[in-house]
């Protein structure tokens, strides 16, 4: 985190279920746990409350989406400007 921004995942914060995690990955589904189990889901998994699941910052990195960092100012700045284009 930075002075003034956080990192989008940072922002989404519920651990997602490996069902959806497997889904999102284009994997199969019913295969997912076996894949936990043998060390080679494509991302890091932890079991909680005895499900897997898998933080948004992990899922976004193994399907190559950024995480940038988002900063007040400009999310104030950018809404100033749509409102100029919505009148």
């Amino acid at each position: 985190m930075t002075a003034n921004g956080v990192r989008v995942s940072q922002r989404l914060s519920m651990p997602m279920p490996l069902r959806e995690v497997a889904a999102l990955l284009g994997l199969d589904v019913s295969k997912a746990s076996g894949l936990v189990r043998a060390g080679r889901f494509p991302c890091r998994v932890i079991k909680a409350k005895g499900k897997y699941v898998a933080s948004v910052a992990d899922v976004m990195e193994a399907m190559g989406i950024e995480d940038p960092v988002v900063r007040a100012d400009d999310v104030r700045s950018g809404a100033r400007f749509a409102q100029k284009w919505d009148s």
